[in-house]
């Protein structure tokens, strides 16, 4: 009788033995059957049409852009697609954009945060630009979405939510009004809301500037905004431009840079390039709306001509026939500089100094438009080179001071070919010089010829 109560524990001991023993590996085998499942749902869904529209429909968002996206093609978590396009709208940053061969690897890590995480991008080619047709911007409540261009609805448990951890970009190329940025090499990472891109390699050109070599670049971009935080270029061996600033798209670009011994010879025209050589440096400065204006950009700044020689100017010839001195032939420049202004095709350069240390400096400034020249100067010449040109110190250099004397100049013309004003006044002067010389002796020589014969009349008939 004492036995009989232990049997129901012992019974209900052995259940509880007997479940954990089948119920363990059960879970196991069902949680094991679960993830397979969920897996193949998983494998299933971003091998489907809808991963795909859904992939392009984030991006069209993130981008204000119309996008497609070329067929999918997977490797265990790495995908890979041959294009996608992007076709801007109005308020994007760009009109349109292409990628090529882009390869991405899709982590797990953050599925149940609702996020499908792309750990990595590449892609091989991007092309930007930053002109051109735009696709339009439809409201959504006039103009709802078809069934055919919205994404296919998908299981609520799946992430809603894409992030890029960084990408690379092998050959990058962006395309604006008057210019280019090619065969750049870039790594974009995400941070402060935006993208911190980094460059290297790769050309820059701008019409109407010398084209430049990229060293180094760090850009900062968030929503419309683009920022410059450092750009280093290159132009052959000892050329740099270093280069800040910012740009907003649809309302304004800023930017401001230093120059150091940029060959002057592209910005010349003409046998200029043959009669200016040296090199750059200062600073320059662009400052605009965006869209840029049809005249094109408008650029500022304040430069000077290191290691600057200036042959086979005209009046300097003239000056160095006139003077007997050979050395205005070719001028050795210890000074040139000035300030500047370009907006379109019209330069006009103010507070300008040239000066071949103890033989000429010339002040002034100039225009140049439509390839014609104007401009306004102060020619200074030393005293001991005008001793051969009798009259050019009493009508034509009759100021004074800093060690020269002075005159105005004019010259105008075609940027190759301009005339000045000063040649022909010194011409005149010494023309007017010698007739004057020539009439004073000729007077002397009468005068005194009147005296001899006075003289003579005197001595044979004196008076009483």
């Amino acid at each position: 009788m004492s036995r009989s109560p232990r049997r129901p524990a012992a019974a209900r001991s052995s259940f509880w033995k007997r479940l954990f023993l089948w119920g363990v590996p059960a879970c196991l085998v069902l949680g094991a059957i679960a993830f397979v499942v969920v897996k193949m749902a998983i494998n299933a869904y971003l091998h489907s049409e809808s991963f795909r529209l859904f992939i392009a429909k984030k991006a069209g968002a993130t981008l204000h852009a119309e996008c497609d996206l070329a067929p999918l093609q997977f490797n265990s978590s790495n995908v890979y697609t041959d294009r996608f396009k992007a076709l801007g709208e109005t308020s994007a940053p760009f009109s349109s954009l292409s990628l090529d061969q882009l390869r991405a690897e899709i982590s797990l890590k953050r599925f149940f945060d609702h996020v499908w995480e792309i750990e990595q991008v590449e892609t091989q080619r991007v092309e930007i630009h930053f002109d051109g047709p735009r696709a339009t911007t439809l409201d959504a409540d006039a103009f709802p979405q078809t069934a055919s261009t919205e994404a296919p609805a998908k299981p609520g448990w799946l992430p809603n939510r894409v992030e890029i951890g960084s990408a690379t970009v092998r050959d990058a190329n962006l395309m604006w009004k008057g210019g280019s940025l090619q065969g750049a090499g870039l790594k974009l990472a995400p941070g402060d809301g935006g993208w911190n891109i980094a460059g290297q390699s790769g050309r820059v050109q701008q019409a109407g500037l010398p084209p430049l070599e990229v060293q180094s670049l760090r850009v900062r971009v968030r929503d419309r905004s683009v920022f410059v935080t450092e750009g280093v270029f290159r132009q052959g061996s000892d050329g740099i431009v270093k280069v800040t600033g910012e740009a907003v798209v649809g309302d304004h670009l800023d930017l401001k840079s230093t120059i150091e011994n940029i060959s002057v010879a592209p910005f010349l025209e003409g046998d200029w390039r043959v009669r200016l050589k040296g090199n750059l440096s200062g600073e320059v400065n662009v400052s605009t709306p965006l869209p840029v204006p049809a005249i094109g950009l408008p650029v500022s700044g304040t430069l000077r001509l290191v290691g600057g020689e200036l042959t086979a100017l005209p009046v300097l010839d003239q000056i160095a026939t006139f003077t007997a001195t050979q050395q205005f032939r070719r001028l050795v420049l210890k000074r040139a500089e000035g300030e500047f202004q370009q907006d379109g095709k019209r330069l006009q350069v103010s507070k300008f100094v040239l000066e071949s240390e103890g033989l000429i400096r010339v002040e002034g400034g100039f225009t140049v438009e439509n390839s014609l020249i104007d401009g306004t100067f102060q020619v200074g010449v030393t005293p001991a080179s005008l001793q051969w040109m009798p009259g050019s110190r009493e009508k034509v250099f009759m100021e004074n001071h800093d060690g020269y004397v002075w005159a105005p100049m004019r010259l105008a013309g075609p940027v190759d070919k301009p005339k000045e004003d000063l040649t022909p006044r010194l011409i005149a002067a010494m023309q007017g010089a010698v007739i004057e010389n020539t009439q004073s002796a000729v007077k002397e020589g009468i005068k005194t010829g009147r005296d001899a014969v006075k003289g003579a009349l005197d001595l044979f008939f004196p008076t009483k």
